[in-house]
């Protein structure tokens, strides 16, 4: 569309945005039979405020005259390209306005990744980014459960400690390093300097073996442990630390290619609710030993 301008996003755009993006995800639940969700916006959303501040030439709006019809971002860490988020207004779409926006915030080299994660019915979007040398690699069901209705866990030995220090943080960038191919230290800042995060450290007879953080008590994410062998035993007391409010349940993002950790959560009382797909070119995740946060920043 040649009356569509696109331009780097300006903080003052953001409310708009998140406008556009809970307007963009409701047309397309309803498309596909889902129900609505609610969420209420206070202000401008800190998620795309920080993806704004950190990589801010990789955030686009599409307008048409004064009208937000377009949003993107996307982030760059080490060598790894995420896409965080694309989302376009439902009449603006089929027209071009998402390819133009990707287009913006692509960025490509010799030994860099691309990754991202879509709705897994969302068939048109995964076509698109198919298109850009993306494949589904592995399937992330949203999952949840009634505390008061899940198998009672119990302890599992290992030490929990509830706060950290600089060394904990880097010994945490450098398993993720490994586990992911690149560390988030940027997303990290973000999380800790916001009280309704909680990140825990665990140890197995003094070793560290694991971290988790919880948000608002009842998100769980990320988790990561330095071998499969301790990602049950981890999860096990991440779900005892999480204490939902009366009436909220217990969340995570469980990929499907850790099939043990996936029949545990089923089995002790878990469902799922929602599926998205993760794509990339580059098989970078290992999900034997990582349950990831925010699907945004993957």
């Amino acid at each position: 569309m040649n009356d569509i301008r696109y331009r780097k996003t300006r903080r003052k755009d953001l409310i708009e945005a998140g406008k556009l993006i809970r307007t963009s995800v409701n047309n397309l639940r309803v498309k596909n039979g889902l129900k609505p969700q609610r969420w209420r916006l206070a202000g401008i959303p800190p998620q795309l405020d920080h993806l704004r501040k950190t990589d801010p030439g990789l955030s686009v709006c599409a307008w048409d005259g004064d009208k937000l019809v377009g949003y993107t971002s996307a982030l760059v860490r080490g060598q790894q390209w995420y896409l965080s988020q694309l989302f376009v207004h439902p009449r603006y779409q089929d027209k071009g306005v998402g390819r133009q926006m990707l287009e913006r915030v692509w960025q490509d080299s010799p030994s860099m990744t691309h990754s991202l994660c879509t709705f897994a019915y969302n068939m048109q979007a995964v076509g698109i980014y198919s298109r850009f040398g993306m494949a589904p690699l592995c399937d992330l069901p949203w999952l949840h459960a009634d505390p008061k209705k899940t198998r009672q866990l119990q302890p599992t030995g290992l030490k929990i400690i509830d706060s950290h220090t600089r060394a904990d943080l880097k010994w945490l960038n450098e398993l993720e390093s490994k586990i992911r191919g690149y560390a988030h230290p940027q997303e990290w800042k973000l999380w800790l300097s916001n009280e309704k995060y909680k990140l825990y450290f665990f140890t197995n007879h003094g070793k560290k073996i694991g971290y988790g953080m919880i948000l608002n008590n009842m998100a769980i994410a990320p988790v990561g442990v330095i071998s499969p062998e301790y990602m049950i035993d981890v999860m096990t007391e991440m779900i005892r630390l999480a204490k939902p409010k009366k009436g909220k349940k217990i969340m995570l993002w469980c990929p499907t290619q850790n099939i043990k950790l996936y029949r545990f959560l089923i089995e002790i009382g878990f469902r799922a609710s929602e599926l998205e797909i993760f794509m990339s070119d580059t098989p970078y995740p290992d999900w034997q030993r990582y349950v990831p946060a925010t699907l945004a920043v993957l």
